[in-house]
């Protein structure tokens, strides 16, 4: 008896085929083979009496790479796709099978038969229904027919037939109205089941046609199922239709299908890169976005196709009760996520085309001038209160707005703050309850809070911008003026990552520099629709983002896809430490936007030479920090319970590392000797796992550190990686560090890569960092008692140390404080397990805290 394993990777319509000529293999020659499967949809395959499993390695076993060359000749051969494999296992095992069933082999279990369908769970009750796939694949877009037609369908049956629409996640399948919306809901062995409830199917030329006839019906006495079939004539009917479909298709009708299917995969190029963007693989006749052989099919031809069915009595129409039901599934089913995946390069050029057409007009009722920030949370509103302080000190007097994400970024003390200074402060998320948006975070709030300002004319500016003239005279500019829209020029000419970008829009990259978009300026009225296309970007910035460096480039790809008039500042930036410097029309200087060194409440930016009016920065920072505590009154705590242990004065630090770091130990445990700490005291903890996941060897090794420096009794451990520079007066930082001292540190980390802080400390030389921000292992300092936590349930939480610590310091209601500035650096080596590089932008080698007296000693051991 021969072993055959029949491999094959093609789409689930495809492999229905492969059922068909496996079944009839064991049909025209039984008991001479035993057969196993390796295909992409396994769930094709269950319950398949002709499947016994067999493992490649056995002897006499061939692995056979199955195809169907036969659909090259299926324009001039009297074939049906069911004879394409089995002519290729013909030729391959010099075989004589024929076919012996008109359709797949598709196979229930009995209990599978007993279920429910997801249909009945919804309505209550076994209600008849028909499946709708309305869409398609992205990569074939020429076998899509009209949304718009399907609806006209589902509409013309309204009350008559419950229609339940299915479809991929990933694929193009718009929302119809009036319908079981079980798009993305559905595995695909789930759909199997659907199938077998159903009582008719109207899809196009898909892997449901395919089922349609290949799963058996629910009613014994009705084996042949209902199926609609909208085809045009990309392939010739004779190879796709089945005896029992309303199969409609166009071939012979038109010069491109005159000799069978036209075989072509596009109605127009998606711009994704892929060969059916090639010439030769688009349609040659496109009417109305549609080829003209699906334009040429009508909702009404389709409705009456269905209707033949009703009229013959092969189907009935929903009775009263069944009505109730029907509405009772639809309402159910209505919230479907569907419509929020995220796009990819193929089904994004559908997706904007669709926006287009409908891209809503210019609304009216904004007017008069003003400038819109964007700049909650601690860090952004001390940026943003420089700069609107620095408006209002050059003389500029248009009002402002400043947009924020929540209470959580703004409280009302921030609000009242800026109103002296003539500021309204607006929450994004309230407005986002009468003005829906996809996604909104803080790049994609830019657009979002420029288009719904009350401002015709807008100045937007970063918070961490900061002009060094009024910017009012831009508004009367002569550049503006002419086009409406100003923009500013980035760092050098644009990333090869944003080319697959621009060409799924349908545009070839400018020859000019990216726009940056820490200020803009708009007449909104003249570029409304190019400011409406940059928002629907990013609300889709769970897919553009991956090519594109935030919003910036939106506005860019949005003005040219539009055609839409601006004006570019030719002068380059002036690069300054942490600044980048924009000028005016002439060249002069009129912004600095501390795009990678924004002003912190603390104040430990380092002086910028060339920095204009830092002076008057730094006293608009102690005018803050005189009339606000950075929010940490929201997470006062007390004192942390002391231990009675003798050596609670002392802190304890460990380091992990492994034998293939020791040149890069070596050279840390030697920084670390320069600094104050006995250099004759230290604890290593190496790597001792034979584990293949050298993250986990990691965090294992990090918890034994973890138990050493907690049976040591110390009073706070310091947890160190082996990759760090340190500060000169390490320990004697530590030592004056009020929130040691006062017993208020649970988890600290004395390094900084830039972690998103929610409340600044300035009596505690520190910020505060939400537990889910936390990132970088780097230096922890632990307490005792928070220790002895992390240890004892180090198991109940997943991820690298660096997120259970902080998770399950989190879980304590501690908060976790990064002292300011950093203590510690990170150097240049990437992690063993294949992390990116980052560092402490504020670490100070030589920062040393003032002396306050405190019975704090140190003890470092050697391991």
């Amino acid at each position: 008896m021969r072993k055959l394993i029949l491999r094959n990777g093609f789409s689930p319509g495809d492999i229905v085929m492969l059922t068909a000529a496996v079944r009839d293999l064991h049909r025209c020659h039984p008991g001479q083979f035993l057969t196993d499967v390796r295909t992409a949809c396994p769930e094709l395959w269950e319950n398949n009496p002709f499947i016994t499993p067999l493992k490649e390695d056995e002897p006499d076993v061939e692995l056979i790479e199955c195809s169907y060359p036969l659909i090259d000749h299926c324009n001039d051969r009297p074939y049906h796709c069911l004879h394409g494999f089995i002519e290729f296992l013909n030729e391959r095992l010099s075989l004589n099978i024929k076919p012996s069933a008109f359709k797949g082999d598709i196979h229930l279990s009995d209990q599978e038969r007993a279920w429910y369908s997801q249909v009945h769970e919804l309505t209550g009750q076994d209600t008849p229904f028909w499946i709708v796939a309305a869409g398609g694949k992205h990569d074939l877009t020429i076998k899509w027919w009209s949304s718009e037609r399907y609806q006209e369908v589902v509409d013309y049956f309204g009350g008559r037939i419950l229609f339940v629409q299915v479809g991929n996640l990933g694929h193009h399948h718009p929302q119809l109205r009036g319908v079981v919306d079980l798009r993305g809901r559905t595995t695909l062995r789930e759909l199997v089941r659907l199938v077998y409830h159903s009582q008719g199917v109207l899809c196009g030329v898909t892997a449901l046609m395919h089922l349609a006839a290949a799963v058996e019906s629910r009613c014994p006495l009705r084996q042949a199922r209902p199926c609609v079939v909208v085809a045009g004539a990309r392939e010739p009917a004779h190879w796709e239709a089945y005896p029992d479909h309303q199969f409609i298709h166009t071939n012979g009708a038109l010069a491109c299908c005159s000799q069978g299917g036209c075989w072509r995969d596009r109605v127009k190029p998606l711009g994704d890169g892929d060969r059916r963007d090639r010439s030769e693989n688009l349609c040659l006749d496109v009417a109305d976005e549609l080829p003209r052989c699906m334009h040429m099919i009508t909702a009404r031809e389709v409705c009456r196709r269905i209707e033949l069915y009703f009229e013959g009595g092969r189907a009935r129409y929903l009775s009263a009760n069944h009505q109730a039901g029907a509405q009772k599934g639809i309402r159910a089913s209505h919230r479907n996520p569907f419509d929020q995946q995220p796009l990819h390069l193929a089904s994004a050029r559908a997706a904007l085309e669709t926006f287009l057409k409908n891209l809503p007009a210019y609304p009216g009722g904004m007017e008069g001038r003003g400038i819109v920030l964007c700049g909650g949370g601690v860090r952004y509103f001390t940026n943003a209160w420089v700069c609107i302080n620095m408006l209002r000190q050059l003389g500029c007097r248009l009002p402002v707005q400043l947009w924020y994400l929540g209470r959580q970024e703004m409280d009302q003390t921030m609000i009242e703050l800026l109103q002296p200074l003539g500021v309204i402060c607006i929450d994004a998320l309230q407005v986002r309850r009468r003005r829906p948006v996809r996604r909104l975070g803080g790049w994609e709030l830019k657009p979002y809070a420029i288009l719904h300002s009350s401002f015709q004319e807008i100045l937007f500016l970063d918070a961490d911008n900061m002009p060094v003239r009024n910017p009012e005279f831009l508004f009367e500019s002569e550049e503006f003026k002419r086009t409406g829209a100003v923009f500013w020029p980035d760092y050098g000419h644009p990333a090869d990552r944003s080319l697959p970008i621009w060409r799924s829009c349908g545009l070839k990259r400018p020859r000019e520099r990216e726009f940056e978009s820490g200020q803009m300026l708009f007449d909104k009225r003249r570029c409304w629709a190019a400011l409406r296309l940059s928002l629907w970007f990013n609300e889709h910035s769970d897919f553009y983002y991956q090519f594109l460096h935030g919003d910036k480039e939106t506005f860019h790809l949005a003005f040219r896809k539009l055609k839409t008039a601006y004006t570019l500042v030719k002068t380059p930036i002036k690069k300054l430490v942490g600044t980048m410097c924009q000028h005016d029309f002439a060249g002069h200087r009129l912004f600095q936007h501390r795009n990678t060194d924004k002003w912190n409440l603390l104040l430990h930016n380092r002086r910028v030479r060339g920095f204009r009016l830092e002076a008057d920065c730094r006293n608009h920072i102690r005018m803050l920090q005189e009339q606000w505590d950075g929010r940490v009154s929201l997470f006062r705590q007390a004192p942390l319970a002391r231990t009675t242990n003798k050596s609670s004065s002392q802190i304890v630090a460990v380091m992990i590392s492994c034998s293939l770091r020791k040149s890069v130990r070596l050279a840390t445990l030697r920084r670390l000797g320069r600094t104050d700490w006995d250099r004759s005291a230290l604890t290593v903890i190496e790597d001792t796992s034979s584990h293949a996941d050298p993250q986990v060897r990691q965090t294992e090794t990090a918890l034994r550190a973890l138990v050493h420096g907690l049976a040591s009794g110390a009073r706070h451990v310091l947890f160190l990686e082996d990759d760090l520079d340190f500060n000169h007066h390490l320990l004697h930082n530590l030592r004056q560090w009020s929130l040691v001292q006062q017993d208020q540190i649970g988890l600290a980390s004395l390094y900084n890569p830039g972690v998103r802080e929610a409340a600044c400390d300035l009596a505690g030389n520190a910020y505060i960092v939400r537990p889910q921000f936390v990132f970088g292992s780097q230096s922890f300092l632990l307490s005792r008692p928070v220790l002895a936590n992390v240890v004892q349930n180090w198991t109940s939480v997943a991820g690298m140390q660096d997120i259970r610590m902080a998770s399950l310091a989190g879980r304590l209601r501690l908060p976790i404080y990064y002292h300011v500035p950093s203590l510690v650096q990170h150097v240049g080596r990437n992690s063993t397990w294949g992390g990116g590089f980052h560092h402490a932008r504020d670490f100070d080698a030589s920062w040393r805290a003032e002396s306050r007296s405190n019975g704090i000693e140190s003890r470092l051991e050697v391991g």
